[in-house]
């Protein structure tokens, strides 16, 4: 993993409540989300089959992660979105999230899904004055 994505899932981590952008024809959607973990060097996210953000995403893959912590400091990321139906990712979130298995009960449920973000841009600002960091991974 590298250290860019290491920083970006250490952020994401500690604030894991982001917001994350969608389009759907010229409209953006913004929407609360929760980040689940890094594995492999790629941020994972779930979410159902049937909801809109789902929807989005097949229909354009292009999306924006942002998320701030208790210092004021945020990070937004802008990737397109690989939408990965992997069983073992679903069962460490199942594990991990009491709340995400009391919607979806288990991980070959049909309606659950996953999705992750390897390959992207970033910003990481706040109210310092400071110039960002920037880049992409």
């Amino acid at each position: 993993m590298s250290n860019t994505v290491k920083e970006i899932s250490g952020f994401l981590a500690e604030a894991p409540m982001c917001f994350l952008a969608t389009v759907s024809g010229s409209q953006p959607h913004v929407r609360a989300f929760q980040y689940q973990f890094e594995h492999n060097g790629k941020l994972w996210f779930c979410t159902g089959k049937s909801k809109d953000v789902f929807k989005q995403i097949q229909a354009n893959p292009a999306v924006e992660i942002c998320s701030i912590n208790k210092d004021m400091a945020w990070v937004r990321v802008t990737a397109k979105v690989s939408l990965e139906d992997n069983l073992a990712i679903k069962e460490r979130i199942l594990a991990e999230q009491p709340l995400i298995k009391g919607i979806y009960g288990s991980a070959d449920n049909p309606e659950f899904t996953t999705f992750c973000v390897e390959h992207g841009a970033y910003v990481i600002a706040d109210f310092s004055g400071n110039p960002p960091s920037n880049g992409s991974f």
